[in-house]
């Protein structure tokens, strides 16, 4: 069977069979264009292309936009919508990278109470809290200070 090169090669203009080809930009109308795999693999190594892990899809990073998600870069494919790498959904994403809230009540020895809502990062724990207070709120007349976990489905209305 002889091959038949119905591309050509968006990057070294050589004629390729459908076979060895990838399309990239698929999704995106005026952006689409198709390499060979050989083409697509030094992109790859690169930077210049990136596949979606969730969707299999490949892309220029021009057409990527990167947005900071609780500390976290979330890259939204532009076909499937999740996440290039972790694979997740904007909402799944948000909820996994989401800080710890506590609240935290501080009792002055002359019987006043303040309360506060602090929030660190989801694996920092209760002494970050602490710390994270200690540094914005004078402690020295605390007479106690009580810090809980807020969890956020169950414990806010």
């Amino acid at each position: 069977m002889e091959k038949e090169n119905n591309y050509t090669c968006a990057y070294c203009q050589r004629p390729f069979p459908i076979w060895d080809m990838r399309p990239i930009n698929r999704s995106i109308e005026g952006k689409k264009f198709r390499v060979c795999d050989t083409c697509a693999d030094a992109a790859q190594d690169s930077s210049k292309i990136v596949q979606c892990d969730a969707c299999g899809e490949y892309f220029t990073s021009d057409v990527l936009h990167d947005e900071e998600i609780c500390g976290h870069t979330f890259t939204a494919c532009p076909n499937c919508g999740k996440d290039m790498v972790d694979c997740m959904t904007r909402e799944e994403f948000e909820k996994e990278h989401q800080p710890c809230r506590y609240a935290v009540i501080v009792r002055s020895v002359d019987g006043s109470q303040r309360g506060y809502t602090v929030s660190v990062d989801g694996n920092a724990g209760i002494g970050a809290a602490f710390k994270k207070l200690a540094d914005k709120v004078k402690l020295n007349c605390a007479a106690s200070v009580t810090i809980a976990e807020i969890l956020m489905d169950e414990d806010e209305f």
